[in-house]
């Protein structure tokens, strides 16, 4: 019964909507799981910034799915349209199936078998000024059913990007999952992932290189273990005491996730990523893997585009991503 008092644990369980914040991109998640910099037409990285959005994705459709731990699905389809004079609007379809549970009531009795799912309709609008500066902003009406309550709630996801026009180089910044709960899953309600995101992208002049950088979660500066909201009993105090404070290095580095893009070819590439955060947080200290790390390849045939994604979260899970994205208009001009 004490083991919650003394037990410290990594980032989570603290909010509701979680799969807002799962990167449902291929591209997305083999960069190391964000990727709000990399301006250059894929439909499929505007549902994490939706000032990505430009002309260059005018009826883009997208498809992803990802094959989550266990029997945990998500899924996601996008589309973009521009309107001259106007802006970019786009419409997405963000869900989460939780697989089948079995039931049991407090006195162990099978009460039999249920399934949980949450979706997300995205809304968004994307504004271009003389393509170096793009604002863009997506609502989000979510629903949610877990067994036999649901709820609803409303976010919103602003974010700005500069696009340089001398070097190959991107700058974004993005406000994800600002929103709140309306109806609430029993008495009490709880925060939607609120997260501030900052990044930059570029690519080798003579060379087929692209690197990320992202800072995520900026609106909590400590991201260390030892940072919690749990009550203060004497025991924790006691157990922070006792462990070393981290380093300034370490907590700088739990805000970075890095990835590199290697294109050959105008028709395949190979992507990798690292995110110091979820290694730190995952990984077994006697066996810590490649947790943390991700990798991904795609390649375009005539009109379609195929990416794929592998996500090692920890030492037993493992997601694979997939996604097909093509240019409606392509079919009939």
């Amino acid at each position: 019964m004490f083991f919650p008092i003394v037990m410290l644990a990594q980032l989570g369980g603290e909010h509701v909507y979680e799969f807002l914040s799962v990167p449902v991109s291929p591209r997305q998640a083999a960069l190391g799981g964000s990727a709000i910099g990399i301006y250059d037409g894929d439909i499929s990285l505007t549902n994490e910034n939706p000032a990505l959005f430009s002309e260059a994705t005018d009826g883009k459709l997208g498809m992803q799915y990802i094959n989550y731990i266990s029997d945990v699905n998500f899924g996601y389809t996008s589309y973009a349209k521009h309107f001259k004079n106007i802006g970019i609007v786009g419409l997405g379809l963000q869900y989460m199936s939780g697989g089948d549970f079995r039931g049991f009531d407090e006195n162990a009795v099978e009460t039999g078998s249920f399934s949980t799912s949450e979706i997300a309709l995205n809304l968004s609008y994307a504004k271009s000024f003389d393509s170096v500066l793009c604002i863009g902003a997506t609502v989000k009406p979510i629903y949610s059913k877990l067994e036999s309550v649901n709820s609803l709630g409303l976010a919103m996801d602003v974010g700005i990007v500069y696009n340089s026009r001398k070097k190959p180089f991107t700058a974004a910044l993005v406000f994800n999952n600002m929103g709140t709960q309306i109806t609430k899953y029993y008495d009490e309600s709880a925060p939607i992932p609120f997260e501030i995101k900052a990044g930059i992208s570029t690519k080798l002049a003579h060379a087929p290189f692209r690197f990320s950088i992202v800072a995520h979660n900026l609106q909590d500066l400590d991201l260390t273990a030892l940072q919690s909201n749990y009550p203060e009993p004497t025991n924790v105090n006691q157990v922070r005491d006792e462990q070393e404070e981290p380093e300034l290095v370490d907590k700088i580095m739990r805000h970075m996730i890095f990835g590199v893009e290697f294109t050959p070819t105008k028709s395949f590439f190979v992507r990798g990523g690292f995110n110091y955060l979820r290694r730190q947080e995952l990984k077994l200290d006697e066996k810590p893997g490649m947790v943390g790390f991700s990798w991904g390849f795609g390649f375009k045939i005539k009109k379609l585009n195929f990416s794929y994604a592998n996500v090692r979260y920890n030492f037993a899970g493992t997601s694979n991503n997939f996604a097909i994205t093509t240019n409606i208009n392509s079919f009939f001009n």
